[in-house]
């Protein structure tokens, strides 16, 4: 005999809801964000060598919860320890104070994250203006009390319909550099990012799906206190979708990057010409059972990365990494009251990597099992914004030791 769901369309959004709020399935990417050309990401370079578990914990301290994503507004942050003095950060308060009936609004954007190039702040304020029913304007600036370090970034969103759109900007970093610094370093090539966006809203605001492009073409820089010339080309996409089939929730993400970057070095004991190539790519699958009270996640990820060349003026080395980092994961959610939960979660990865410097002796070589125990702990601080602490402890299973703290909160506004 065959049954059949007799559940209404408002139950089964009241459901997914819930289950969005008390599973870990989420992730907001910066990749769904402009990433415009960076002075430091290309002079200094991030300044360590990454060990044999810092992707791992990247993806333990990945975002919880799917709200707010990179495009709404509110506050989305986590942080947690990925060694005894490194922290791992990722945080982002955004707001439109909509007035006139919403036809203008000042823009904040608060960001600080990293990258593979290191980590980066930005304090965006802007206003949007509405032209028309679909279309918006944007003009924003990301100020520094320095004005030769500041960025402006022209952007346009026309929405093509009430659940979808399409965002484009033109992002000039440090534009007035060349007339303001009071330094001896100058363009000789203006850098400029550009930034394509399109969304199309799924039936829940959890549901969706999101591409996105970011272009760094050439430019060059010249650092006089570095005592070096780079040029660099960027291109970075993502592309993000979520949708509820059946009983299940299927969660999808995948994004990469492409950077080529050429120095010349010009200390008197080092005078030469030297690249550096990077081929980033990473990928995550998830699936979840919504109905069920435990929430039962299972999913798979992926991380490739090759490096290699001059690594910038904070390592200050040439090397060669290459990684391959396949990862599955499983959890599920224990309801402790009415407002908290717990979902224990295994990671499970078996990394392969190759990684050399010249000034180091001892290269870095893995091959084998890691992985760890997460034990998230969501408090729902506000049923009227769907408000969530997290505090997630996690613990090694290929080593005895604890695998680092991660504190996550996620305000949608």
């Amino acid at each position: 005999m065959t049954t059949t769901s007799t559940r209404s369309p408002a139950s089964r959004r009241m459901i997914l809801a819930l289950a969005i709020t008390l599973s870990g399935t989420a992730s907001a990417s910066n990749a769904h964000i402009p990433q415009p050309w960076r002075s430091d990401a290309v002079v200094l370079g991030r300044d360590e060598a990454y060990d044999t578990e810092r992707f791992l914990h990247e993806l333990t301290f990945d975002h919880r919860q799917a709200l707010p994503t990179a495009m709404d507004n509110g506050i989305r942050g986590t942080g947690g320890s990925v060694s005894s003095r490194r922290l791992y950060f990722d945080f982002r308060y955004r707001q439109d104070f909509g007035f006139r009936d919403d036809q203008n609004g000042f823009l904040l954007d608060i960001q600080r994250a990293e990258d593979l190039d290191g980590p980066y702040q930005r304090q965006l304020v802007g206003f949007r203006q509405s032209i028309g029913k679909r279309t918006e304007v944007w003009l924003q600036g990301d100020v520094f009390s320095d004005k030769a370090e500041s960025d402006i970034y022209l952007s346009a969103r026309h929405h093509l319909d009430s659940q979808s759109w399409l965002h484009a900007s033109v992002i000039l970093p440090d534009y007035y550099f060349n007339e303001k610094t009071d330094t001896a370093d100058r363009f000789s090539k203006k850098p400029q990012s550009y930034f394509l966006q399109w969304h199309h809203q799924g039936s829940s605001a959890v549901e969706g799906t999101t591409a996105s492009f970011n272009l760094s073409p050439d430019s060059r820089f010249i650092s006089q206190r570095q005592e070096l010339a780079v040029s660099n080309e960027t291109q970075r996409g993502a592309i993000s979708h979520r949708q509820q089939t059946g009983d299940w929730l299927i969660g999808l993400h995948l994004e990469g990057e492409r950077t080529r970057r050429d120095y010349t070095l010009r200390r008197s004991d080092e005078n030469r010409a030297t690249g550096f190539e990077r081929d980033h790519l990473k990928a995550r699958g998830s699936a979840t059972l919504v109905p069920h009270r435990l929430s039962p996640t299972v999913g798979v990820a992926w991380l490739q990365l090759d490096e290699t060349g001059y690594f910038g003026r904070e390592l200050n080395d040439e090397g060669r990494i290459r990684r391959r980092e396949p990862t599955v994961f499983a959890e599920i959610t224990l309801s402790a009251s009415q407002n908290t939960s717990i979902s224990p979660g295994i990671y499970l990865s078996a990394p392969e990597i190759r990684q050399t410097f010249e000034q180091e002796e001892e290269q870095r070589r893995h091959t084998g099992f890691t992985g760890k125990l997460a034990v998230p702990i969501e408090t729902r601080l506000s049923a009227s914004n769907q408000a969530v602490l997290t505090l997630n402890p996690t613990f090694y299973l290929h080593k005895f030791g604890f695998g680092g703290g991660n504190l996550q909160l996620h305000w949608p506004l």
